[in-house]
């Protein structure tokens, strides 16, 4: 359960927005509407401040919701934003491929996946939307991965692999180079040994790689003619979903 001075604390945010001006509001002001000792409040809205949440008016000492607040609100529209224009080029990736299609987004050192489109196929790769996993396993979390800066990679690739010379970092350093390369991810066996992944980068209006598009499927045989078939199925969905987000390059 959520701990009694956590969510006194929301409780304090959540008046702060509910009844806040652009004047703000001061620590009596949000003791009244709280019911909290005025005491209780102050030391509140001081962690608040610390961590960009609210700001406080020099003047009047008043407080309003800060920065930190509207960048994680726009961060939270973003992908909304991004989830919506996904789910009809989903929709088609898996009509043309008849495999399950993921979008794909990261999250420090994690993947997720934002949302999921099941083909018909009655065998699959069991991947949940939400749940995380490590950017180094699987195709639609490599890709992102290869597209963060090098010093990035390097200190993932130092933490997840227990060192510079630990075994397979070389190998995983030259499949990030060829991703790059190429512009999108395939893998084989990552999660069973008949299962295969490929995914290709999303970028916005800016050109950073915003999330990842691609399938997830179980053959037991998939030959050359059908991987390259894939491989550019997935690769126009990517191109289809990155105009969507403005970026034409």
């Amino acid at each position: 359960m959520m701990s009694s001075a956590l969510r006194k604390a929301l409780e304090v945010l959540m008046a702060l927005s509910a009844e806040g001006t652009r004047e703000g509001l001061s620590i009596k002001q949000l003791a009244e509407l709280t019911g909290f000792p005025p005491s209780t409040v102050h030391r509140f809205l001081q962690v608040f401040k610390e961590f960009g949440m609210v700001d406080q008016d020099e003047e009047t000492k008043n407080y309003r919701l800060g920065p930190q607040l509207l960048r994680m609100g726009l961060q939270v529209r973003g992908l909304l934003d991004l989830r919506e224009a996904a789910l009809p080029v989903l929709k088609e990736l898996t009509a043309r491929t008849g495999e399950d299609s993921y979008l794909t987004v990261a999250q420090g050192k994690t993947g997720v996946f934002l949302e999921r489109v099941e083909g018909p196929r009655p065998v699959k790769v069991i991947e949940l939307v939400g749940k995380e996993m490590p950017l180094h396993r699987g195709a639609a979390r490599k890709v992102l991965l290869s597209f963060m800066d090098d010093e990035f990679i390097r200190g993932y690739l130092r933490e997840v692999e227990g060192g510079e010379e630990a075994p397979g970092r070389a190998s995983l350093w030259e499949e990030i180079k060829k991703i790059r390369e190429r512009g999108y991810a395939v893998t084989h066996g990552d999660y069973l040994d008949y299962g295969f992944g490929i995914a290709a980068p999303v970028r916005d209006f800016s050109g950073a790689v915003r999330a990842s598009i691609g399938i997830i499927g179980v053959r037991e045989q998939l030959t050359e003619e059908q991987l390259r078939h894939l491989v550019e199925e997935v690769k126009e969905a990517a191109r289809k979903l990155s105009r969507k987000m403005g970026y034409y390059g």
